[in-house]
């Protein structure tokens, strides 16, 4: 039989949440893409399972966050805790109230991630290619295209793209055909993750508990049907100086240690587990997030410990961004140097994720008198204190937009950086992490146009009104009006020029409208 052949604009290789985010955005922006994976279908086990509020932004984006909000788990709350106590409850929902439409983490397992975005594809003639596996790739720089071969139930095709996108996994064939390095390291321990039911001991919330020798991860789940409750239970599996079993057997030993982990350091026990699993944490990070024509997004550009679950969201959010700039190249309104900047982007986002993790990760398991006695005697001091203070100041909202990324700020160019290096201090408008570089700051209604995914002008106030159509008519992007809202960085007269990712390229300043006497002594009056 020979190879059949078939040509799109995009193949995206990998059919996880992020290939899968990938391939639902590249038809929301009306670009042809085949998305292709070994497996029979999408993923059954839990797996990951948070999502955060930026995820959930995209998801409205895109137009499931009501079959999200449906099926996800709300979790408004971090219970810290040391052995079989808990330290209090760090509102999260109530420390992200204002910054987002969707503050707290929402409990949902990647199963059910992967169901409504490939149910959304189907539904949109976009079906994924199921049980085609990836054989390689070549990139012919004749034609400007990639030559992608897949082998599927009715034998081997062969697909020519423009672009592909490797969403295959930590494992990534992908990033082995291309030979791109993947650096970092992997941890000593054994770690289990259980998906338990009948739980007890847990409370509400999520948990994270620490022993001497141990800590706890917990997220609820719902209810497990037969009148329990359902959790996501992590820690580490201490391996003993016995001959290690194998196969099944070995599985129920490793549950076994758990389960008496569980209950002697934690007062936690479950009745039975719908899902067990042991592995060992990785911290990688892909050497180039692209070569060429093809580029890396998910689990195959970086992994990182669970602490703060943020894996299967940052794939999402690199799917996001770099399909973003892939239609935006596509349709001619960038230069294919553009897609540079999907690497320039996401990849420090990666680092700084794989950096953080790491230091947090290796806090809450080494085993060194120091690390004992920071878990078991300092933290009981200090948590109680940061759970009254925390939420109460600042420091409460920043804390959030790192949990829940909605923080992530990209730099808009080398001389952005370069000239904000050189003015620190100095230019408080331009200074990072106000606008240029950020995801739009929510207020009510102004994220609502975002679900257009096109670049957009914002004018925020009176004074705006002006300068806000000028913007709007130089670049050719159509112009929404809000009030202003100067806690939020958006005060009267501010114009703001935004990506179709949700992100702000430009910010502008408008002179204050100053009012009449006459108008002032009215307003006086009243």
């Amino acid at each position: 039989m020979g190879t059949a052949l078939l040509r799109t604009e995009v193949v995206v290789v990998g059919a996880g949440p992020t290939g899968l985010m990938a391939g639902n955005w590249l038809e929301k922006l009306g670009i042809h893409a085949m998305v292709i994976d070994a497996k029979p279908g999408p993923t059954r086990e839990s797996r990951a399972l948070g999502v955060h509020s930026r995820t959930m932004e995209i998801y409205r984006q895109l137009g499931v966050v009501d079959e999200v909000l449906r099926r996800a788990v709300p979790a408004s709350e971090l219970r810290p805790g040391v052995g079989v106590r808990t330290l209090g409850a760090l509102p999260l929902g109530r420390m992200g109230h204002g910054l987002t439409k969707y503050p707290g983490i929402h409990i949902l397992e990647q199963s059910d991630n992967e169901e409504i975005l490939s149910r959304r594809l189907a539904a949109r003639g976009r079906a994924v290619w199921w049980n085609h596996a990836f054989v390689s790739l070549e990139q012919m720089h004749d034609d400007g295209r990639v030559a992608v071969e897949a082998d599927g139930p009715e034998g081997r095709i062969r697909i020519l793209a423009r672009y592909v996108i490797g969403a295959d996994g930590a494992s990534s064939p992908v990033r082995r055909a291309l030979g791109i390095g993947f650096q970092g390291a992997t941890s000593e321990q054994v770690f289990y993750v259980v998906d338990a039911n009948g739980v007890s001991g847990t409370g509400s919330g999520i948990n994270l508990r620490v022993s001497e020798e141990n800590f706890m991860l917990a997220f609820p789940m719902g209810p497990d049907g037969s009148g329990g409750e359902r959790v996501r239970l992590l820690g580490i599996v201490r391996q003993e100086d016995d001959a290690a079993p194998i196969g099944q057997e070995a599985a129920a030993v490793d549950e076994g240690r758990a389960r008496a982990t569980l209950a002697g350091d934690f007062g936690i026990r479950y009745t039975g587990a719908g899902w067990f699993a042991t592995y060992r944490v990785h911290h990688r990070v892909a050497d180039a997030f692209r070569h060429g024509r093809v580029f890396l997004a998910g689990d195959a550009a970086h992994i990182h410990s669970p602490v703060g679950a943020q894996g299967m969201n940052t794939g999402l959010q690199d799917a996001h961004n770099l399909v973003c700039k892939l239609a935006d190249v596509l349709c001619g309104r960038m230069p294919r140097d553009y897609l540079d900047r999907y690497g320039a982007e996401r990849r420090p986002v990666a680092l700084r994720l794989v950096s953080t993790t790491d230091r947090v990760f290796t806090a809450v398991t080494s085993t060194s008198r120091a690390a004992r006695a920071l878990r078991t005697v300092v933290l009981p001091r200090v948590w109680p204190v940061a759970i009254r203070l925390v939420p109460r100041s600042p420091a409460g909202g920043r804390m959030f937009g790192y949990v829940s990324q909605i923080r992530i700020h990209y730099w808009m160019t080398e001389s952005e950086r370069r000239a904000a290096e050189a003015t620190r201090g100095l230019a408080r408008w331009n200074r990072r992490g106000r606008l240029v570089g950020r995801r739009l700051p929510w207020v009510p209604d102004n994220h609502a146009p975002l679900q257009d995914a096109c670049w957009q002008v914002h004018a925020y106030g009176p004074s705006a009104a002006a300068l806000g159509g000028e913007v709007g008519r130089r670049h050719g992007f159509p112009l929404h009006g809000f009030a202003a809202a100067p806690g939020r960085h958006l005060p009267d007269g501010t114009v703001v020029v935004v990506r179709p990712d949700g992100f702000v390229a430009e910010a502008h300043r408008a002179a204050a409208r100053i009012p009449s006497p006459e108008a002032s002594r009215r307003g006086r009056a009243r």
